[in-house]
């Protein structure tokens, strides 16, 4: 037998006070290619066994000193040993003594005189139950270790996209901050050339357009400047408030817009999730929203459940004129549905309250139904 024959062929381990049964027993495994140690008693059981460990172990039941309960009960408190399968051998025939056996821990029980098929069958069927354990046991050590790469990956990954995040959110509001400034000098001067024209129905005209070309650019540096803001200020949340009283401050500020509600009792008791300026600019942008894709553009009807403390708040449009493609990516910031469609006056208000609901747990989504119809969903999460 060669080196490398040797190392791969399993090793079985007698322990029986009687030299007559182990000669029997090694001369039964040898003829089928098992290499054997045998030893006296569950003393050198245990040297043996702590020394080399077997692949399995043929142990005597009776013994002096130690018997094969007791020793098994030590194999198996053994973290380097408690895998190795035990098969225990004995005279004894008894229920009860086969089953003190499997409760200590033995995985078979051969009886007495030894039949030479039967030896090999237990035998072979517990050596390929071990080696099914064992590439089992390194397949999972492979995978735990794959995967805790993969975590790693992940975690590098993660934190390189914060990162990221962290510099594009800086460089936004460097940006708006830079544009503010050369952007008041110029709708400045702009305002005051207009003064200097004298009165006149194109003078009317361009001042109008000037006026709204003015909110629009300080709209867009506001919400460039809030979306960059927007995850530090969602830490800072103040104290709970109802939708009810936020839904009367949104009146306040749109009174352009006729706001009705319809919703459930539970709707007045519940309390908000979430920065209060934060969720006004949210709802005010979503009022504005549902107006633009609806034909009567002075008027929204919210309807409001509340289900496992969340709250889902219903715009229904009937003038969207989207894909249904389109609707699903509308709050995708480089979005250019939104930026072409009658929402477009709105420019960044949109993504802005898309994120700050996404910030507290909440959801925001444009649905498109059959022909120019859809609705405006949020979903609001309770204190």
């Amino acid at each position: 037998m060669t080196e490398n024959t040797r190392q791969n062929t399993p090793q079985i381990l007698i322990v029986d006070d009687m030299p007559a049964n182990i000669l029997l027993l090694e001369k039964m495994l040898l003829s089928r290619g098992y290499q054997t140690r045998a030893v006296l008693s569950g003393t050198l059981a245990l040297q043996a066994a702590r020394t080399n460990p077997p692949d399995l172990i043929l142990l005597d039941i009776n013994m002096p000193e130690m018997n094969g309960y007791e020793l098994c009960r030590q194999l198996k408190a053994d973290p380097l040993l408690q895998e190795i399968p035990v098969i225990f051998i004995s005279a004894l025939n008894e229920t009860m003594d086969k089953v003190q056996a499997f409760r200590v821990g033995g995985v078979d029980y051969l009886t007495k005189p030894f039949q030479l098929e039967e030896v090999h069958a237990r035998v072979e069927t517990h050596l390929r139950i071990r080696s099914l354990q064992r590439r089992l046991a390194d397949h999972n050590e492979n995978l735990e270790r794959l995967v805790a790469e993969r975590t790693r990956e992940l975690a590098q990954a993660y934190e390189r996209c914060r990162e990221l995040g962290g510099l594009k959110d800086d460089f936004l509001c460097m940006i708006s901050h830079e544009m503010r400034t050369p952007a008041n000098g110029v709708l400045g001067v702009g305002s005051l050339l207009l003064d200097l024209c004298p009165p006149s129905t194109d003078r009317t005209l361009y001042a109008s357009l000037f006026r709204q070309s003015s909110l629009r650019l300080h709209n867009l540096i506001d919400d460039t400047t809030m979306i960059a803001e927007i995850e530090q200020r969602s830490r800072e949340n103040g104290a709970a408030r109802s939708f009810t009283e936020l839904l009367t401050l949104v009146r306040g500020s749109l009174p352009e817009i006729d706001i009705s509600l319809g919703h459930s009792a539970q709707l007045d008791t519940f309390l908000l999730k979430g920065d209060y300026q934060l969720l006004k600019k949210a709802l005010e942008s979503m009022i504005l929203l549902a107006a633009s894709f609806s034909q009567d553009k002075q008027s929204a009807h919210l309807t409001g459940v509340v289900i496992n403390r969340a709250l889902r708040l219903h715009l229904e449009v009937d003038a969207l004129s989207l894909s249904g493609e389109q609707a699903t990516g509308f709050f995708e910031i480089e979005s250019r549905a939104r930026s072409a469609s009658t929402a477009e006056s709105l420019g960044l208000a949109p993504v802005v309250a898309h994120r700050i609901i996404a910030a507290f747990g909440g959801k925001l989504r444009l649905v498109k139904e059959e022909g120019d119809n859809g609705y405006l969903e949020a979903v609001l999460l309770h204190e």
